[in-house]
């Protein structure tokens, strides 16, 4: 019972993750990725909510997700049946998807996109370029992530 309760929780995390990760794809990266000037990025940062986003929404859905991934591997890995497979590569998933934007995504975040005024513009186009980039490719861990996650609890 606990497994499966871990699991819906690993899920609705991933589907809340999923859905903040596409609108900030969709909506809100095309107001402030484009045009990146030093100057005037803080103000689209404020202005397309992506600041409020990574201080209100962001700290408290990665993370959650975060504890119940490590929560799920040692479940899914002692879980026996149909689901094992799909419970663990699951979890995994999102772990490896956590551990990849707590250690590049967010640092850049953080230390260079939210401080604008700190790099000169071409440096900053090419940071805020690679950032959009592959920020999108996370979608991809999350989306695998969701699957395997619905197959497993199917099979339990």
């Amino acid at each position: 019972m606990i497994t499966i309760i871990a699991a819906v929780l690993l899920l609705l995390t991933v589907t809340l993750g999923m859905g903040g990760g596409l609108y900030e794809i969709l909506v809100i990266y095309p107001g402030w990725e484009h045009n990146v000037d030093p100057l005037t990025l803080r103000a689209k940062l404020q202005s397309s909510g992506q600041i409020l986003a990574a201080k209100r929404f962001w700290p408290i859905a990665s993370p959650a997700q975060v504890l119940l991934s490590v929560i799920n591997i040692p479940l899914a890995w002692n879980h026996t049946g149909g689901a094992h497979v799909y419970l663990l590569a699951g979890a995994v998933a999102v772990f490896i998807n956590r551990v990849i934007t707590f250690s590049y995504f967010i640092p850049v975040m953080i230390r260079k996109i939210m401080q604008p005024e700190t790099i000169e513009a071409a440096r900053l186009q090419g940071i805020v370029k690679k950032w959009t980039a592959l920020s999108p490719l996370r979608l991809v861990f999350e989306l695998f992530a969701w699957i395997m996650l619905v197959v497993a609890l199917m099979h339990i």
